[in-house]
């Protein structure tokens, strides 16, 4: 007997189309909620750089009427940390500039100008993605000729450019775990505990995070083979308390991602993005991931560069990797600063792992 398809609307391919005029002086995927995304309320934009170049915008500055993060991502499987370029971009009136090389996530207040960022010593391409806290794009250049002058010394943004790994200190880069750091094999009882360690996923990701911030989630704990080879994630107390949180991940391995239930639900929105990592083929997943839609259990399955939307409440899961010819990426956006995701069976009965 056919399964139902009532959400065959919250699964779309990413549309590869040229920004708004004057961010980016090339084509990247681009979604806005409104118009691509049946309402989600944020925007999304995913390209690779894989040579010097300016953007965001091209010239001058722009200033948005919401809260966005630029997220400078590294595509090395080896090292998730280590982008393999140099970043700078100004920040604010008061022009502050950071400089980084390593994975970053660059907080944007509303009405903070920004920009733009520039590109330097590329020695390997990387991902860059955007996440807009409104579902419809907005913003204002701001020209080079209006631009006030540095001031020198200021410091008002400092901690907004920050390295891109979990539970790692903003300004020092540093882990900010308990003295024994966890192993891939070592579980949260094992260990001591610090307030900032508290899983903060909801799914038992922290028990899988290395001395760096970075986690290791494939086939640790409550997680399944085809989970992630590299995973990092910050929260809403990451990001200057925006209602935000997000992950960025390297997988590779085949099979389901999780153990621990049948499906979860949010209390807020959520989109679930598939991306290449291979810069010379980014409209090739190089992967097929299936994932269940909907109280219904309607499995929905892709190959291409994919956002899977998650309605306030909506269930969603199990994830399972069918194939994996190459590594690909897998982005969270979830509308809220923490991650409540409680598991349940699809009866609606409480899993192993609940009390």
């Amino acid at each position: 007997m056919q399964k139902s398809r009532i959400h065959q609307h919250l699964v779309k391919p990413l549309a590869w189309r040229q920004g708004p005029e004057g961010l980016y002086p090339f084509e990247l995927f681009w979604m806005e909620g409104n118009k691509d995304m049946e309402g989600f309320g944020g925007c999304f934009a995913y390209c690779f750089i894989k040579e010097e170049t300016q953007f965001h915008p091209v010239e001058g500055m722009v200033v948005h009427p919401y809260d966005e993060v630029l997220v400078f991502a590294s595509t090395n499987t080896d090292d998730i940390i280590d982008l393999g370029a140099e970043i700078s971009i100004e920040i604010g009136e008061e022009r502050e500039l950071y400089t980084f090389n390593q994975n970053y996530a660059v907080c944007i207040p509303k009405g903070t100008p920004h920009g733009h960022v520039k590109v330097r010593n590329v020695k390997r391409p990387f991902a860059h993605f955007v996440l807009s806290l409104d579902p419809v794009y907005s913003g204002e250049l701001i020209p080079e000729s209006a631009l006030k002058p540095p001031v020198p010394g200021s410091s008002k943004y400092d901690g907004y450019a920050r390295i891109f790994a979990t539970n790692v200190d903003p300004k020092t880069g540093k882990y900010r775990g308990a003295k024994n750091a966890p192993l891939r094999d070592r579980f949260l009882a094992e260990r001591e505990i610090t307030p900032e360690q508290q899983d903060r996923s909801g799914m038992g990701y922290i028990n899988t995070t290395d001395e760096r911030g970075v986690m290791h989630s494939k086939n640790v704990g409550e997680m399944g083979p085809g989970n992630a080879d590299n995973l990092v994630w910050l929260y809403g107390n990451d990001l200057q308390n925006f209602e935000l949180n997000f992950l960025w991940g390297h997988y590779t391995g085949t099979g389901v991602w999780h153990r621990a239930g049948e499906s979860h639900s949010h209390p807020n929105e959520e989109i679930l993005i598939f991306t290449s990592l291979d810069a010379d083929d980014p409209f090739n997943l190089g992967a097929c991931v299936e994932i269940a839609m909907g109280e219904e259990d309607e499995r929905y399955s892709c190959t291409v560069p994919t956002v899977y939307i998650c309605p306030k409440g909506f269930s969603h899961l199990p994830e399972i990797t069918l194939w994996a010819d190459r590594a690909f990426g897998f982005i969270v956006m979830n509308n809220d600063g923490t991650h409540d995701s409680p598991w349940k069976n699809r009866d609606g009965s409480k899993t192993l792992y609940e009390d």
